[in-house]
C-alpha cells in the first residue's frame, strides 16, 4: 500500500503524539507511524489491585504552557507532595575527572549539593566521568540553588495528567506499522506494511534509529542512562501523590512515588540494581517511617531513558542542520538526544 501525507510523525510515544495534536490543531494533515502507542508512557497494570497506574508521574510544570493548554483546573490533580530526606552521606572527597559533571557541580555550582547526590543515584559513575551537558542544561533550567525551579503536579488515580490528556485527545491518526526504511532524497517511509511519502517529517524515536533507518553515517556516540524501578503493594492505604527522594548517597534507593494509596514505586540506585525486591521494600518502609511490609509485585528495567551527552556535539548539530534542509526534524527528548521534559517539546521543529 502506498499513502502520501504532508507531515510524517515517526513515532507513537507522547512527544509524537503531542506533535500530532499540534498539527491538527493548526489543520495541517499529519500521520504518526510506529508501533507503541503511548511509549513509556503506557500505564502498567497491577493485578494485585485489577487497576493499571504509571511507574512515573511524568508532569508538566504549572507554569508551563502545555498545563495551560491542558485546562486541567486546580481541582483535578493535587500537588505532588515532594519530601528530601536523609540530608547526610556526602561525600566531597572523591575522585572526578577534568570537565566532568561532578566538577561543574563542585567548582562552579558550589550550592547544589543534592543533585550531586541525587545525579549519582539516578546515574551512578558515568557523573565522574563525562562532561553530561545534557544534564548541566537541564539542570539550569529547573533549579535555582539545588531546589526545584517551578511546582508541578503529580498523579491522579495512579495516572499522570499527560496521560489523562493524550487519552482524552484521541483517536489519532497513526500507522501501527514498524518502520524499516527512511529515504530522505525521495522523502518516503518504508514500513512493515506500506510506504508512506511525505513532504516534511518529524523524528521522535532514539536517535540511534535514524542511523539504522538511512544511510546516515554516525559519527559521534551516545552516553545514556538507564533505570529500574520495583513496585510494590501495601495493605494499609498509604497518602497518595507523594515522591520522596533519598538523599543520603549510600542508600539503594534513588526515590519512590506513591501513585496510588496501595501502591509503591520505587526507582532504584543505579548502583544498586542486585539488591533483590524484599531487602528494597524493607528500606523503602523504613524511609516512609511504615510499620507493615511491602509486598513486591513487579520489576521493570528501561535501557537508554536518560539522553544525557554524546561525544561530539558539533558532529550532532552538523547532523541535525543537515537533516532540517531535507524536511527532516529531529524532535523530543530520544529524537533531538535532548535532555527535556515533555512541556518543552518544540512543537516548531516543522517550518510551514
Amino acid at each position: 500500500m502506498k499513502l502520501r501525507v504532508d507531515y510524517l510523525v515517526v513515532g507513537t510515544g507522547p512527544a509524537g503524539l503531542l506533535h500530532n495534536i499540534n498539527l491538527r490543531n493548526r489543520g495541517k494533515e499529519v500521520l504518526n507511524v510506529g508501533t507503541n502507542l503511548y511509549g513509556q508512557l503506557r500505564p502498567q497494570k497491577i493485578d494485585r489491585i485489577n487497576r493499571s497506574i504509571n511507574l512515573l508521574p511524568i508532569f508538566p510544570v504549572v507554569d508551563s504552557g502545555l498545563w495551560h493548554s491542558m485546562n486541567l483546573g486546580s481541582a483535578s490533580y493535587k500537588t505532588l507532595s515532594l519530601k528530601k530526606v536523609n540530608h547526610n552521606g556526602f561525600h566531597s572527597n572523591v575522585n572526578y575527572s577534568k570537565n566532568s559533571y561532578t566538577e561543574y557541580l563542585f567548582e562552579k555550582k558550589k550550592k547544589y549539593k543534592i543533585p550531586y547526590i541525587l545525579s549519582y543515584k539516578q546515574f551512578g559513575n558515568l557523573i565522574f566521568d563525562h562532561s553530561l551537558s545534557e544534564l548541566k542544561q537541564k539542570l539550569n533550567r529547573n533549579y535555582r540553588s539545588g531546589q526545584p525551579k517551578h511546582i508541578k503536579t503529580g498523579f491522579k488515580n495512579g495516572l499522570s495528567p499527560y496521560y489523562n490528556f493524550l487519552m482524552s485527545q484521541e483517536p489519532y491518526s497513526v500507522a501501527r506499522e514498524a518502520v524499516r526504511n527512511i529515504d530522505i532524497e525521495k522523502k518516503a517511509v518504508t514500513t512493515d506494511k506500506s510506504t508512506i511519502e511525505f513532504n516534511k517529517l518529524i523524528f521522535t524515536l532514539p536517535l540511534t534509529k535514524i542511523f539504522e533507518f538511512t544511510n546516515i553515517q554516525q559519527n559521534f556516540d551516545i552516553i545514556c542512562g538507564d533505570a529500574k524501578f520495583y513496585t510494590y503493594y501495601s495493605r494499609k492505604k498509604l497518602y497518595s501523590n507523594h515522591l520522596y527522594y533519598d538523599c543520603n548517597i549510600d542508600t539503594n534507593i534513588y526515590r519512590l512515588f506513591i501513585p496510588q494509596e496501595n501502591i509503591v514505586v520505587v526507582q532504584l540506585a543505579r548502583n544498586s540494581w542486585n539488591i533483590e525486591p524484599n531487602g528494597i521494600g524493607k528500606e523503602a518502609a523504613n524511609l516512609m517511617n511504615l510499620e507493615h511490609s511491602l509486598q513486591h509485585v513487579h520489576t521493570n528495567s528501561y535501557r537508554k531513558c536518560y539522553p544525557l551527552d554524546v561525544t561530539d556535539s558539533n558532529e550532532k548539530e552538523r547532523l541535525i542542520a543537515g537533516l532540517e534542509k531535507k524536511d527532516v526534524y529531529l524532535s523530543g527528548r530520544f529524537g533531538r538526544w535532548k535532555y527535556i521534559d515533555l512541556h518543552e517539546v518544540d512543537y516548531e521543529v516543522h517550518k510551514n
